[in-house]
C-alpha cells in the first residue's frame, strides 16, 4: 500500500472517530434531555392527578 494511501486512509479514520464522537454526545445530551422530560410529564400527571380528586373536607359533605 502507497504512503499517500494510508494516510488518507488514516485521515479518513480520525475525521470518522471525531464525527462518531459528536454524534455520540449529541445523543447523550437529548437522552439527558428526554429524561428530564419524562420526570416533568410525570410530575405533571401526578399534579393532575391529585386536582381530580375532591378534597377530604368536601368528600365528608
Amino acid at each position: 500500500m502507497s504512503e499517500k494511501r494510508f494516510t488518507t486512509l488514516e485521515t479518513m479514520v480520525a475525521y470518522h472517530e471525531d464525527t462518531i464522537q459528536k454524534l455520540n454526545d449529541v445523543v447523550y445530551k437529548q437522552q439527558v434531555m428526554i429524561d428530564r422530560m419524562e420526570e416533568r410529564i410525570e410530575a405533571l400527571a401526578r399534579l393532575l392527578q391529585g386536582t381530580d380528586q375532591p378534597a377530604a373536607d368536601e368528600a365528608d359533605k
